[in-house]
């Protein structure tokens, strides 16, 4: 019988291990760079809550309906850039934050541009500024956001979105939406 020699054997092993590990190694990486999308497309049906709404003379919170649709390029894993834009679907008007004049807004259109951070896969926080544009008057837009991701079959994804957005010197709203993204 032969003499165990413990020299032969780490010897084998990490040769053996040395040949596997770059096929494992690569087979992982490769399965990381598949799922991993650099563009996402998102289509978003929302409600927007404007606390300085105006119904006959009197403030009231107005809750109208509005459509989202985003364009994110993912940086990396935690970083992406986006350019997202919405439209609220009905008319309204506001009172600025001072209460002394009353804005008509038909049906705006807002357009920013956002820098998103991912502290989780799932998770994205999100700052931008832009433009609101309307018939009556543009004006200028700051953004938060938080979404939440659940990811389903072939790069689909469902999420939920809470947004602030600030009109400087004029109004800010809330708006609460659901929608669905794709990643290629």
């Amino acid at each position: 019988m032969k003499k165990f020699q413990p020299k032969i054997f780490l010897s084998t092993f990490l040769l053996f291990a040395g040949l596997i590990s770059p096929a494992i190694c690569q087979e992982i990486e490769e399965e990381e760079t598949e799922k991993f999308r650099r563009h996402r497309i998102s289509l978003m049906l929302g409600h927007t809550h404007i606390p300085a709404g105006e119904i006959n003379g009197q403030r009231k919170l107005l809750t109208v309906p509005s459509w989202g649709l985003d364009y994110n390029y993912q940086i990396n894993r935690k970083w992406a850039v986006g350019l997202h834009s919405d439209i609220i679907t009905e008319s309204f008007t506001v009172i600025d934050f001072q209460g002394n004049k009353e804005f008509e807004r038909e049906r705006p259109f807002t357009a920013t541009l956002v820098g998103i951070f991912k502290p989780h896969e799932r998770w994205s926080f999100l700052a931008g500024a832009g433009y609101e544009f309307a018939k009556e008057e543009n004006l200028s837009i700051f953004r938060l956001g938080l979404e939440r991701g659940w990811e389903l079959e072939n790069d689909w994804e469902v999420f939920i979105t809470a947004q602030y957005d600030l009109r400087f010197s004029v109004y800010d709203s809330w708006m609460f939406g659901v929608g669905f993204s794709k990643g290629f």
